[in-house]
């Protein structure tokens, strides 16, 4: 079986994703600003680190170009983006893959809740790993 970089916190956080998706299943009414503070609630019961909209720098050849913000950020290794659409685009992992690249992260988690069904993707940034220079676990 392959594992992956901070593969039990992003086991939880999926977990903690499907517990909220089910829990507010029929109320199509939410907004994804309230879906992300309804997740974030969720992971910090489970007793996890998260900071919300955080702030990522835009660079261009050096030079800061502006902000973005990524949604979540858990345990300050994983970045989370929360969406409310029917489906998940190569544009919404486009997004995420920005943010992992400029943010520093080399895992990222893009979490649907405007499916019928919930819908997650893994995103990994090998440039940010830190297993590479040795100084993490891979299993952690």
């Amino acid at each position: 079986m392959t594992e992956f970089l901070y593969g039990d916190l992003t086991g939880e956080i999926i977990q903690a994703f499907y517990d909220v998706f089910y829990r507010l299943r029929g109320r199509s009414g939410y907004s994804e600003d309230q879906l992300v503070a309804a997740l974030a609630l969720e992971l910090r019961r489970r007793g996890l680190e998260v900071r919300q909209e955080v702030g990522v720098t835009r660079r261009y050849r050096a030079t800061d170009i502006g902000q973005g913000f990524a949604d979540l950020v858990v345990d300050e290794l994983v970045a989370v983006e929360v969406k409310k659409v029917k489906r998940l685009t190569a544009q919404h992992r486009v997004q995420l893959k920005s943010y992992l690249i400029d943010g520093g992260w080399a895992v990222g988690l893009l979490l649907n809740f405007g499916g019928a069904k919930p819908e997650t993707h893994r995103l990994y940034e090998a440039s940010n790993d830190p297993t590479v220079a040795g100084e993490v676990d891979a299993a952690a």
